[in-house]
């Protein structure tokens, strides 16, 4: 039987761990450039894949005035479910459970539990280039669960919708993101469990390049993944540096009679 490599995305305590990345300055800047892309109308539905503690949720709510139909928050540790739970408590208007539901899947199988066309937007942030699929006859990681699930993303789109996500460049500096934040960590409540477990987040992000160098995950040139996007059929795609030049922002559409304008922000 063949040797099940460990998927530290669904322990736990590498999962409470980023929990505080929101307060690294680097992450601010993603979150700010992420915003700028977003333009969630009334009565929309959304899905926020590997949404982690719920940051981009919380902001596609904000963004929208609490006006969309529903978030659906998705993510592959059941855990997330907590820190998503007390981001939703703070939003205002209050959403309700069945505006904001949290569903815990693994997005490498693809997004069979949504229909076709199901969502105006999908958001991802730091999320899509996990996932992991192996050659059944040669053990070898693939590509093609990271193809299948940009397939999948254009399925669930409806004809016009957006498509916002981030992605880690090749070979990322984690630790240059670690001093540009050190700053922030004495400023914050209980600083010293965010500078633990930012620690905490160094550590993961050293197996994440090893696991990358394997083929298991997807740290791919700017244009390479235009490419494959464009290869999936979606348009008007565009894409730029952003958090602390170590993640690519990408914005794409999938092709409709009337095209959705973005947001005028840059």
């Amino acid at each position: 039987m063949a040797a099940v490599d460990t998927n530290r995305w669904l322990d736990e305590k590498c999962a409470r761990a980023y929990w505080d990345q929101h307060w690294a300055v680097p992450y601010q800047e993603l979150m700010q450039d992420t915003a700028r892309w977003l333009d969630p109308q009334p009565g929309e539905r959304w899905l926020d894949l590997g949404c982690g503690s719920g940051r981009l949720t919380a902001l596609l709510w904000q963004l929208s005035h609490g006006q969309l139909a529903q978030i659906i928050a998705q993510d592959c540790n059941p855990v997330n479910r907590q820190a998503l739970g007390k981001l939703q408590r703070r939003l205002a208007p209050a959403p309700t459970p069945e505006q904001i539901p949290f569903v815990v899947a693994d997005f490498s199988a693809g997004l069979p539990q949504y229909e076709t066309a199901a969502f105006d937007g999908v958001v991802s942030g730091l999320a899509l280039c996990y996932a992991e699929s192996k050659d059944p006859i040669t053990g070898n990681y693939t590509d093609h669960a990271y193809n299948r699930l940009l397939t999948e993303l254009y399925r669930v789109l409806r004809p016009g919708g957006r498509l916002v996500f981030s992605v880690n460049v090749p070979r990322p500096r984690w630790w240059g993101l670690f001093w540009k934040s050190l700053g922030m960590a004495f400023r914050v409540p209980k600083p010293g469990r965010v500078l633990l477990n930012a620690l905490t987040m160094q550590r993961h992000g050293s197996w994440l390049q090893r696991e990358a160098r394997r083929g298991r995950f997807h740290f791919f040139h700017a244009a390479e993944v235009v490419r494959r996007l464009e290869r999936m059929g979606f348009e008007r795609i565009k894409a730029r540096l952003s958090f602390g030049g170590q993640a690519y922002l990408f914005g794409a559409c999938k092709p409709a009679g009337r095209l959705i304008p973005w947001s005028s922000g840059a």
